[in-house]
């Protein structure tokens, strides 16, 4: 049953984490830029860390190797995505629209695989469909007409990126342990948004930010979660059945939603989040349609 804990633990942690990252986004950080140098940096010198207590062993095959490298390249263009969403957007907005993965795993499956699918799992991408739909309609402040978020595509874009990284990183697990393919992804990730995002402006920008060693803490320490959260993940993908683990994965954006709602009635300044009555019970619908289509593709999947 470890994957089962592992599992439940990847859910809470990633919660925690994304409330974090859209603080520190939206509130804290001048630009994407000055929170993704030091984020890339802790993961860099942890993924190495990794790497020097387990070495790769000699049972990875090459295959295994490249499927697991593209699939980190892959994720490091995903949490891009994701996170310049939540620097811009509501994380109970973002999160839900990024966890519909299964669905596109589904969705490939029939010219891919040639399969087909049965009503429950087409009454699943129906219900996510609507509530992805849902979730992203908004009122815009200077009229009263209501019109889709302009990040729901771009996000559709992360989750079908996010769909063929799970199905890379099942592949590549198979003959890497879960330290090696944590070490993989974290130096790729890394190296990649390192690429992105080292530019003189940005160094001087990181450099002069008020209270810089207390943001860099929180940086520094909110990615210690998301490590947490990486190798805990990989751990119930490599040893659990991969639709019950994506079930349990993919009730995040209902803990997300609840948080949220919570920190925007206590501690309203928290993070970026916009709920009156009425767009709590609109959010709180599309978070219950999209996330029991996503539990019932992931379960009725084989």
């Amino acid at each position: 049953m470890l994957w089962l804990v592992a599992a439940l633990l990847v859910s809470v942690v990633s919660t925690i984490g994304t409330i974090v990252d859209s603080h520190l986004l939206s509130k804290k950080m001048p630009s994407l830029s000055s929170y993704l140098i030091p984020m890339s940096i802790t993961q860099l010198i942890a993924a190495c860390v990794m790497l020097a207590v387990f070495p790769f062993h000699n049972n990875g095959s090459f295959m295994h190797i490249m499927v697991g490298f593209g699939s980190a390249i892959l994720n490091a263009c995903s949490i891009l995505i994701v996170l310049d969403a939540l620097r811009k957007t509501e994380v109970s907005r973002v999160i839900p629209i990024v966890s519909v993965s299964p669905i596109f795993i589904a969705l490939l499956s029939i010219p891919l695989l040639g399969e087909k699918l049965g009503y429950w799992q087409w009454l699943a991408i129906i219900m996510t469909v609507i509530g992805a739909i849902l979730i992203s309609l908004q009122r815009s402040h200077g009229d009263r007409k209501t019109r889709l978020h302009k990040s729901l595509f771009i996000l559709l874009l992360a989750a079908l990126i996010s769909a063929v990284c799970s199905i890379g990183y099942k592949y590549a697990l198979e003959t890497m342990s879960v330290w090696n393919m944590y070490s993989l992804t974290g130096i790729c990730i890394a190296v990649i948004i390192l690429s992105y995002s080292v530019r003189k402006e940005n160094l001087l920008e990181l450099k002069n930010i008020p209270q810089r060693t207390q943001k860099l803490g929180l940086v520094v320490g909110n990615m210690c979660i998301g490590i947490a959260g990486t190798i805990l993940l990989f751990v119930a993908v490599r040893n659990g059945p991969v639709a019950l683990v994506n079930a349990i994965l993919n009730v995040r954006p209902a803990f997300v939603f609840l948080l949220s709602l919570g920190l925007s009635r206590f501690f309203p300044d928290f993070i970026m989040e916009r709920l009156n009555s009425s767009t709590v019970l609109l959010k709180a619908g599309a978070v219950l349609l999209m996330t029991g289509g996503v539990i019932i593709i992931s379960i009725t999947s084989r």
